[in-house]
């Protein structure tokens, strides 16, 4: 870091609210709104301190719909900024321990109404308990650090909230606008948790057309969107296109194991695992491996695959074959 940028970050920090601001953020990703009802302060008031914030470098912001969302820079968390602004969150400070709870009271509303009105893009059956599900990740992937992780239909967040202490960066995708709201409640309950802040991210983006540049991501998940769509060629392109050179691609779908005969052609929304490792194929990647998410009656699968020229992958990730 130059000298001069030195300056202006903490010039720009070196005031009350907009400490605070920077505080509320470690967590994870806000709108302005969210952070006008923490502060107390107008709207005008709130967006001027952001601006001189983001000036700095210090925060970044994107729009959604009618909301501006800020999280901090990158930049913060790289330079240790984010150990300092862990140190008050989670010290004795009234201020900050007040500004804490009325924003985990705002999440906790947000989240309110995001179910009451995203029933319907909930999706049927249920994954299983957390523990389960930890370990049929570390199964799959194994327990080592992710990189950078592009989860395509992230829904409430389900994995995410799971793998984001292991990622560097986690990026969420889904075209619920109320499933983004709970994904974000769980991430930034989750991001409450690092030591040092949150690197992550939740977007509403088209599958088949991700604003991401190549070769940006060690980990592409793709989260029950293969079955239901009706061009899961274009969204295996677009995951083949994300992934860095030894980069992985998980798939978390609803896939039938071979135990009666389905159509050579996939139908929207039911797999067969056939159907699915010969879309793999025809993309370009090959099975590395592959698990059954225990349950009653097991239909959800985890299949991991690598590019067909990736020889090195870790080891000890490899499962059991259903070929």
């Amino acid at each position: 870091m130059q000298l001069e940028t030195a300056l202006s970050q903490l010039e720009a920090a070196a005031e009350p609210s907009r400490l605070r601001l920077l505080v509320l953020l470690l967590p994870g990703e806000a709108t302005v709104g969210d952070l006008v009802s923490v502060l107390d302060q107008s709207q005008p008031r709130v967006s001027r301190h952001l601006r001189l914030l983001a000036e700095a470098g210090l925060v970044e912001s994107f729009r959604e719909g009618r909301s501006i969302y800020y999280r901090l820079a990158d930049a913060v968390l790289d330079d240790g900024i984010g150990d300092y602004l862990a140190a008050l969150l989670r010290g004795p400070d009234p201020v900050v321990n007040q500004d804490r709870e009325r924003m985990m009271q705002s999440r906790r509303q947000r989240e309110h109404e995001a179910l009451r009105r995203g029933t319907r893009a909930l999706r049927p059956g249920a994954l299983p308990a957390p523990r389960d599900l930890v370990e049929s990740l570390d199964a799959v992937l194994g327990k080592g650090p992710l990189g950078d992780v592009l989860d395509v239909g992230a829904g409430a967040g389900n994995l995410l909230h799971l793998l984001v202490s292991r990622a560097r960066r986690v990026v969420g995708v889904d075209s619920s606008v109320h499933m983004r709201q709970l994904a974000r409640s769980r991430l930034y309950a989750a991001g409450e948790n690092q030591t040092a802040g949150s690197r992550w991210t939740i977007r509403d983006a088209d599958a088949g057309a991700l604003p991401f540049a190549d070769g940006e991501f060690d980990l592409v998940i793709l989260d029950e969107v293969l079955g239901p769509s009706d061009q899961p060629e274009r969204i295996l392109g677009e995951a083949q296109r994300l992934l860095a050179a030894q980069g992985r691609l998980l798939i978390l779908d609803r896939v039938l194991p071979v135990v009666r005969r389905l159509p050579a052609v996939p139908v929207r929304g039911e797999l067969s695992e056939r159907q699915l490792s010969a879309l793999l194929r025809a993309a370009g990647f090959s099975v590395h491996s592959r698990q059954w998410l225990p349950g009653r009656a097991p239909d959800r699968a985890l299949f991991l695959a690598v590019m067909k020229d990736a020889d090195d992958l870790p080891q000890g990730t490899r499962t059991g074959t259903h070929d």
